[in-house]
């Protein structure tokens, strides 16, 4: 695959800074400050301005380092040489016009803006598209890459190197943090301190972040979503590959209980205070995954303890409190010497193997899922003999282990060595239940962003273009709010039967009210409460469509409804497909529901119908349903007949034995490697991807009653909003029936839908079969200049061109 397109904006190999006109700029002289004191190996290049330092502000430049550090340039005209990034960091006279041309002409690829601008968005972005620059910023705190020597920044202090990527649109926040960061000895990836996005957003900085082998877990801290379906497809895409923990503004814009559901539907968790990322730092690139059980606290102070247990019941953690077989256990070790509960607390004066023998031996236990070592300081404990013991016990045990160590002094060294060892590692009581909590809660959204729900309007074959036909002819009649009559037929196309009248057969025994709101940010959701008209919304649990079983009992769950009531599942299945088809459809809300045995529903309903007759379809959704649309069937040359549909997360096993039963050439030319089977993480990402972003084609067929994969084609976005990849792979038995070029059209066709205008592939040299086929279908092919062992195919998904693929389709229908 090609490089990340803001490869050279977020992980640049060259730097040149523009300096402005004042030579006493603050912000220039802070940021040229912290490159030079910091490891960049190559001398810094200055445009502008020369620097008039302050002696008592002159950076110190390391003397084993190249002396002539800084060369200075008039414009960006004199440069000799290609740079991956620019940085305005000093005021100009100079237009952002001219400042983005200047770029273009020097083939700089990445702006990186300090200082702010009036011009707007609608002003910026087409300038620079027209001169192929990406923009971060304006008044942006800066980037760093730690492990590269990358310090572009205004913070006080720089990271330490680490594995946790930090994203902010608060400069000040990221600053902070990054102190809290280096006194916990925990180090970064990156930092990006984004500012007023007006190009690259945060969803497109997280779609680096996924593909960052240096990142291992991301915390963001967020003011603006952006698009919120791209911003939900990016967060997604990246917390199924690493761990992800939001605090969000309320400037963001939503209802705070529409942004928890949309982020639990991502896999990634939400924070409330600063104090969650801090919390969720200690154990995101650290923590082994929660099994079954509960969590245990052993420590040598009853006050600790007590406060960590009383941090745990107010965000619903449970503690363990041991059986009678592990209570004995405990007792034996402890030996009349502290008190057994789910906060264990032994005397101070005890050694550091009784606490480490307690730790092993409750999590020995099938009950105890978890671990918190919670020590004070004390003479009477050997701190050096503790740490090596916890590093054993790390090391034997798979369970999760963490360890809080109050105070500081000797304490910081040895906390921050626990934590380079793998363990996650707290100050405060409190803080080690809300990292604990964090990772329950990443567990559980894991499991709901996994679910790829369609919106079941296909597969039940409702009419969904007479529903908006009835729909647009109420708004043509001037019925903005209609009545229960007016809409009755349109929701009987959707399977909900409305009743006009109550029954007394009621098979809810509580009473229930369902709504559709609109959220400003991330639109249609759906909500559902019980309980007296009084209080009905006080309590109402959110969700957002599409939705499935599985979604649904998540739902219904807080209101304890989760198991048993089918026809109340089935309910909220048909509503969401309705929500999901039916733009036209602003409000409802259904107070006071009784479901009734003949199927029908009765409640007090109101609406509010609004014009959509401009939105593609689902594009009111900020979560996009499984294509169903794409799902059509391709009989081979054969006599066989195959399902052409898009990807699902079930479709792992099937995709592994697809890639074991290839010829070794034919895994060779696909994956451009010798390897044998997919890897895990690789068939997590194949499987289960975000149609937002990437489609990927299964030809699937029946063989002895089974579904057999034989033939794949898929594409990826490349994230520069115009371009994406592509590959095609048939089983050998499979190939010269026609599939692969079926296959294709089908892609051409679902990229051109979400507006890409390129399709690009990489093809070995020595694979004559496929360059023949690329041509055929009308790819330009041309040599790699970087690599002449392989080819680059490209084609341009043109009007006239997808109209040639739609016709061609149409005719060997």
């Amino acid at each position: 695959m090609s490089q990340h397109a803001l490869n050279a904006l977020l992980a640049p190999k060259s730097i040149v800074v523009l300096t402005g006109e004042d030579a006493h700029d603050p912000i220039m002289l802070a940021l040229l400050r912290a490159l030079l004191n910091g490891n960049l190996a190559n001398t810094l290049h200055v445009v502008g301005v020369e620097p008039d330092w302050p002696a008592a502000k002159r950076p110190e430049i390391n003397p084993q380092q190249t002396p002539n550090r800084v060369r200075h340039f008039t414009s960006l005209d004199q440069l000799t040489q290609p740079f991956d990034l620019a940085i305005l960091a000093g005021t100009s006279s100079e237009s952002m016009e001219e400042i983005i041309a200047a770029c273009g002409r020097a083939h700089i690829p990445s702006l990186l803006m300090l200082t702010w601008t009036e011009d707007k968005a609608e002003q910026l972005v087409p300038l620079l598209r027209e001169h192929n620059v990406r923009l971060l910023g304006p008044n942006s705190f800066g980037i760093c890459r730690p492990k590269q020597g990358i310090f572009a920044w205004l913070g006080l202090t720089p990271p330490l190197a680490g594995r946790l990527a930090l994203v902010s649109q608060s400069g000040t926040i990221a600053s902070a943090l990054v102190d809290w960061a280096n006194w916990q000895g925990i180090g970064f990836s990156q930092v990006v301190a984004m500012g007023s996005p007006v190009d690259v957003m945060p969803s497109q900085v997280l779609d680096y972040l996924s593909n960052d082998f240096e990142s291992q877990a991301i915390l963001m801290y967020l003011q603006k979503v952006g698009n919120p379906t791209r911003f939900l497809s990016s967060l997604r895409a990246t917390s199924r590959t690493k761990p992800v923990a939001v605090v969000a503004e309320h400037s963001v814009g939503a209802d705070e209980r529409v942004l928890d559901a949309a982020l639990r539907r991502t896999g990634a968790v939400r924070g409330r205070r600063l104090n969650d990322l801090v919390a969720a730092a200690s154990v995101m690139t650290n923590a082994r995954r929660i099994q079954e059980g509960s969590l245990i606290i052993i420590g040598n102070g009853a006050g600790p303890g007590e406060l960590a247990a009383q941090r745990a019941a107010e965000i619903d953690v449970s503690l363990l409190t041991p059986d009678q077989a592990l209570h004995q256990k405990l007792a034996h070790i402890v030996d009349d010497r502290g008190q057994i509960g789910p906060v264990t607390t032994v005397w101070a004066n005890c050694e550091s193997d009784v606490f480490v023998n307690l730790a092993d031996t409750a999590l020995n236990d099938e009950q105890c899922n978890a671990v918190l070592l919670m020590l004070s300081p004390t003479a009477l404990l050997d701190m050096s003999s503790f740490y090596q013991q916890i590093i054993d016990l790390h090391a034997k045990q798979k369970k999760l282990l963490m360890v809080c160590l109050l105070g500081g002094g000797e304490m910081i060294a040895i906390r921050t060595r626990i934590n380079e060892a793998g363990i996650p590692t707290f100050r405060t009581p409190e803080s080690a239940m809300e990292g604990f909590q964090f990772l329950q809660q990443f567990q559980r959204n894991q499991r709901l962003a996994k679910q790829s729900p369609d919106s079941h309007a296909i597969r039940k074959r409702i009419a969904v273009d007479q529903a908006r036909t009835q729909l647009q002819a109420l708004l043509k009649e001037g019925h903005l709010n209609p009545d229960k009559d007016l809409l009755k037929a349109t929701f009987e196309l959707f399977n909900i039967r409305l009743a006009a009248r109550r029954q007394g057969n009621n098979l809810l025994k509580q009473s229930l009210h369902l709504r559709l709101l609109q959220d400003p940010v991330f639109g249609p959701a759906i909500g559902l409460s019980s309980g007296s008209n009084h209080n009905i919304w006080q309590h109402e649990v959110i969700g957002l469509p599409p939705l499935n079983t599985l979604l649904s009992k998540d739902l219904l769950s807080p209101l304890g409804l989760s198991e048993g009531h089918p026809e109340l599942e089935r309910l909220l299945l048909d509503l969401s497909t309705l929500i999901c088809e039916l733009p036209e459809l602003q409000q409802l809300e259904m107070a006071n529901i009784r479901l009734h045995e003949n199927g029908s529903v009765y409640a007090d309903l109101t609406a509010q119908l609004g014009d959509c007759q401009h939105l593609r379809r689902y594009e009111h959704l900020a979560i996009q349903p499984y294509p169903r649309q794409w799902v059509s069937h391709y009989p081979l040359r054969n006599g066989l007949d195959c399902t052409v549909r898009p990807v699902r997360p079930e479709d792992a096993p099937m995709m592994a034995n697809f890639v074991r039963s290839m010829s070794k050439e034919t895994r060779y030319f696909r994956f451009i490697s010798n390897l044998s089977e997919l890897t895990p993480r690789m068939l997590a990402n194949m499987s289960h991807i975000d149609y937002d972003r990437e489609m990927a084609f299964m030809a699937v067929t029946e063989i002895d009653d089974q579904e057999v994969l034989i033939g794949t084609a898929r594409y990826s976005d490349n994230f520069d909003d115009k371009s994406c990849e592509f590959a095609v792979v048939l089983g050998d038995e499979y190939q010269g029936m026609g599939l692969a070029s079926y296959l294709m059209r089908q892609l051409f066709l679902s990229a051109a839908a979400k507006d890409i205008q390129v399709m690009k592939g990489i093809v070995l040299s020595e694979n004559k079969h496929m360059i023949q086929f690329c041509r055929k279908l009308g790819f330009k092919v041309i040599r790699d200049l970087d690599d002449l062992s392989q080819v680059v195919v490209t084609i341009n998904l043109s009007a006239s061109f997808i109209a040639e693929v739609q016709a061609s389709l149409q005719a060997s229908a």
